[in-house]
């Protein structure tokens, strides 16, 4: 930038926000049923609300995986943004 005041103000900014005082995290969840499908929705339902109840915001599943066993067993991996605890 030509303007460092600019550059300054911008990081300022950002920081007054919140936006730098996040924290990217995991979480998994599981799910169990008859059908894959609804394995798998439950997993990622199960996920998404364990990283809500920590105050965060999912950002992208980032893993999945499907078991057969006598059921279907699903997990999934989120990754999520939590604000920073100072």
């Amino acid at each position: 930038m030509k303007n460092p005041s600019l550059a300054i103000a911008l990081a300022l900014s950002l920081s007054v926000s919140g936006a730098a005082l996040a924290a990217v995290t995991h979480v998994s969840g599981q799910g169990i049923s008859y059908d894959p499908g609804i394995a798998l929705e439950d997993a990622r339902a199960d996920a998404v609300g364990k990283c809500t109840a920590q105050g965060g915001e999912p950002i992208e599943e980032v893993y999945n995986h499907l078991t057969r066993a006598n059921q279907w067993i699903a997990s999934s991996i989120w990754s999520c943004e939590v604000p920073d605890v100072p």
